[in-house]
């Protein structure tokens, strides 16, 4: 194990953890499943991620993405700097199993990992990431057990379950509970969405 964490990554994680906070009350499930993210990295700093910087086609949109995002006030303009800082550093990549749901969605969307079972800094309590999709596309209905946050980079629409769809806007949040069905959309601009799992 590393005792330091990269300034970069680090810089990332602690306006993460702002955006987050400002962006909730004190009370609920998100400022809850923050601290559970947030206080695990404090306690300790992964080993160092070996994984090789990739950009598929579709990365091409991140740029358009970003610049949205950077114009925001407050922290999620600084979020978006922060991640454009580290971003170079990322590795890519479609989802897995991601051709079963079709040409358009294999070629429209790619995941990073910045903590977690791959990326900047592995570790196996926490999972941190980005994901991105071209205009028009949507990402699959899915669940995983763990709990998730995400802080919403770039307009798009997000569901869960067979609830309407709805759009938080730049810099909003979504929450979802461990299993649930959820689901996010791309409408005429990229969508750009940090996630952040403690597992």
């Amino acid at each position: 194990m590393t005792s330091v964490r990269p300034s970069d990554l680090q810089s990332f994680l602690t306006l993460a953890e702002t955006t987050i906070l400002r962006g909730t009350g004190d009370d609920g499930p998100i400022p809850k499943a923050a601290e559970r993210v947030f206080s695990a990295l404090r306690a300790s700093v992964g080993q160092v991620g070996q994984a090789a910087p990739a950009r598929p086609p579709v990365c091409r949109h991140l740029t358009s993405a970003l610049e949205q995002a950077r114009r925001a006030p407050g922290p999620v303009g600084a979020l978006a700097a922060a991640f454009a800082a580290v971003e170079p550093r990322l590795e890519w990549k479609s989802r897995a199993g991601a051709e079963a749901h079709g040409e358009a969605f294999l070629a429209g969307h790619a995941n990073a990992a910045l903590v977690g079972s791959e990326g900047l800094e592995i570790r196996g309590d926490v999972w941190i990431g980005a994901s991105l999709m071209a205009p028009g596309t949507r990402y699959p209905d899915h669940r995983h057990p763990p709990e998730e946050i995400y802080v919403v980079l770039s307009r798009g629409g997000w569901r869960q379950e067979d609830k309407p769809w709805h759009e938080p806007g730049i810099g909003g949040l979504v929450y979802n509970p461990p299993n649930i069905v959820h689901a996010m959309r791309s409408i005429e601009q990229p969508l750009l969405a940090l996630w952040f799992l403690p597992t």
